[in-house]
C-alpha cells in the first residue's frame, strides 16, 4: 500500500516560496557578477520615443 500524501501547510507553504525565492536571487546576483562586466559599456544609446522607420511617399495632385 502507498502512503498517502499531505498537503503542505499554509506556512509550510509561504516557507517555501520564500526559500526558492531567496535561492533565485542568489544565483541571479552570482550570474550577474561573472558575466555582466566585460559586456556592458558605459555609454547608454539614445532612445527615441517612436520607432525607426521610413516616412511614407504621399500621393500629391
Amino acid at each position: 500500500m502507498s502512503k498517502v500524501k499531505k498537503r503542505p501547510s499554509k506556512t509550510a507553504k509561504a516557507a517555501k516560496r520564500i526559500l526558492s525565492d531567496s535561492k533565485l536571487l542568489t544565483e541571479k546576483t552570482e550570474r550577474e557578477l561573472q558575466t555582466g562586466q566585460e559586456f556592458r559599456s558605459s555609454v547608454v544609446s539614445p532612445r527615441t520615443s517612436k520607432a525607426i522607420k521610413p516616412r511614407p511617399d504621399k500621393k500629391r495632385g
